[in-house]
């Protein structure tokens, strides 16, 4: 039996790896020897039409040290997709994809509509998937949705599969797709294109599916599944728990490395979903399930993962994709690849922990090849944040900068305002301490607070509107005095943006990111080429 996975179009193009998602897919399935291929369509559209940054643009343009070299380099591509788009009505963003103008993916009776429409991604489709998988003779072929732009197109890929007479098990499942789930109960015309829908963490269920496939018996017993059983739309048990040790070692053989965009890296995952899950505004941890975590893999296995990697595709650069990484597995990870004497570097996602007021700790990870963290902020003003109930550190964020850049630690900020009980004064009391600190912080991401779906937060009431019944976010209205809508969040973010691009670009440029943090683009000057990249301006 023979499986195809897609990673459909409309993800993000300005990264420098595949997703996670195949691979771990493809590795799970292939360990009890099942056929399986995989293809990153999200990848190989941009091929057909000829868009592309390479490393060294993207580290020559950081180089010339101005924002129109970085702008010159990020637009010359999203003009080539946006001239596409428009003959398809519609715009394509290169961070969120491809989107109609008239026709919304947050709706589902819209995207119906689009089912038979031609996109960006019909010719491909036509032309080069559809001879494939006649070619391949799969029986199941199962879709990745990672993002809401990526729906219209997958939808659009199975209604040309019935059309040419398709009969095999077509699957979705992905994060989208789990927080989704209440509305694809409700929405049987979907079960004519696609026979069910995997919730929550796949790995195994996808697993139990391709074995039922394979003896000819029901789903019934395929956990985390929703399907139609003679016009009865059924929701499986779901499994909430998957141990991370059952998981091997992810496979991105059939995946073009040395293609995507920027200086190329491997993701990794430690731990299955969040180890705090307690942030009042994240609706990030449902998508694993019950609690939001599910345990982490065993330090030595995740080192025997990096070990692996790195021997089988020569790639010395890892993105751990963790929600946030453990303080323990951090030591123990940093003892391993000190120990060992193997030469990587890798970053990761983390909260501000106590083990960042350790110079000892931060200095071993820097020895160890950690190149950048990720720390969640929100917000500088440390009383009105408590209301986020981070329970963190934040109130020695400049310790922990200080800490980060003497071992040689790069520092992206995760910012948001607006959330109720907070705006203007925090917002620019926040914008004040990075620029007073740009020195310090390498990127920063400047967000809207948001009433996500799966998310209770007082002091708002969510705004619903019947026609986007697919909505991941909700636009709000205040209940209690002092608080923002979400028009005046927008409005404040996009001050706060403009601000920062006219004292120091670099911290948001999507460009830079696709070189920062990794130093295989350093050149002889070494220290003062890193000194100029950090005071890129205007």
């Amino acid at each position: 039996m023979k499986l195809i996975l897609f990673f459909p179009p409309s993800w993000s193009l300005n990264v420098g790896n595949p997703h996670l998602a195949l691979p771990l897919l493809k590795a799970t399935l292939e360990a009890d020897s099942v056929d399986v291929r995989v293809r990153d369509l999200n990848l190989e559209v941009c091929e057909f039409h000829r868009v592309h940054i390479t490393s060294s643009e993207a580290a020559n343009s950081i180089r010339l040290n101005t924002v129109e070299a970085m702008n010159m380099v990020y637009f010359n591509a999203e003009d080539k997709l946006m001239q596409v788009a428009k003959n398809y009505h519609g715009e394509w963003n290169l961070q969120l994809g491809f989107k109609y103008h008239n026709w919304s993916h947050y709706s589902s009776k819209d995207i119906q509509e689009t089912l038979k429409l031609d996109s960006p991604f019909t010719e491909y489709f036509k032309t080069e998937i559809l001879p494939w998988l006649e070619k391949e003779e799969p029986k199941v072929i199962g879709f990745s949705i990672a993002s809401i732009y990526q729906i219209i197109p997958a939808l659009q890929l199975c209604w040309m599969l019935r059309r040419v007479g398709y009969s095999g098990i077509v699957i979705f499942g992905g994060n989208t797709i789990s927080r989704l789930k209440e509305e694809i109960i409700k929405t049987p015309w979907l079960f004519d294109l696609v026979d069910g829908f995997i919730i929550f963490q796949g790995e195994l269920p996808f697993l139990s599916l391709s074995k039922v496939v394979y003896s000819g018996k029901g789903f019934s017993n395929v956990p985390n599944l929703i399907w139609r059983d003679k016009g009865v739309i059924k929701e499986n048990q779901t499994i909430h728990k998957q141990d991370p040790n059952l998981i091997p070692t992810p496979d991105f053989g059939e995946l073009p490395l040395e293609k995507y965009w920027g200086v190329n890296y491997l993701p990794l995952l430690a731990a299955r979903g969040c180890y705090y899950a307690k942030c009042s505004f994240c609706s990030i941890p449902y998508g694993y399930g019950h609690s939001g975590f599910s345990g982490v893999k065993d330090t030595e296995l995740v080192f025997r993962d990096i070990i692996t990697l790195q021997n089988k595709y020569e790639m010395q650069r890892f993105k751990f994709m963790d929600e946030a990484l453990l303080p323990k597995m951090l030591m123990e990870l940093s003892d391993l690849i000190l120990n060992e004497m193997i030469q990587i570097e890798w970053e990761g996602y983390l909260r501000l922990e106590q083990c960042w007021l350790d110079k000892v700790f931060v200095n071993k990870l820097g020895h160890s090849g950690f190149k950048k963290g990720y720390f969640g902020l929100e917000l500088y003003d440390e009383n009105t944040r408590n209301s986020l109930k981070k329970n963190d550190n934040v109130k020695d964020i400049l310790v922990i900068l200080k800490n980060c850049h003497y071992a040689g630690i790069k520092v992206h900020l995760f910012c948001m305002f607006g959330f109720p009980g907070t705006g203007r004064k925090e917002a620019e009391r926040t914008i004040e301490f990075i620029l007073t600190h740009r020195d310090l912080i390498d990127t920063v991401d400047l967000n809207a607070y948001t009433y996500a779906r799966h998310t209770s937060v007082q002091g708002t009431e969510k705004i619903l509107n019947p026609h986007q019944d697919w909505a991941l976010e909700y636009e709000y209205a205040p209940i209690n005095d002092g608080v923002l809508s979400s028009k005046e969040v927008d409005k404040l973010v996009t001050e706060m943006e403009d601000i920062i691009w006219e004292e120091c670009p670099r911290l948001l440029h999507p460009i830079y990111r696709l070189v920062s943090p990794w130093s295989n683009i350093e050149d002889t000057q070494g220290t003062k080429r890193e000194k100029n990249a950090l005071s890129i301006a205007s």
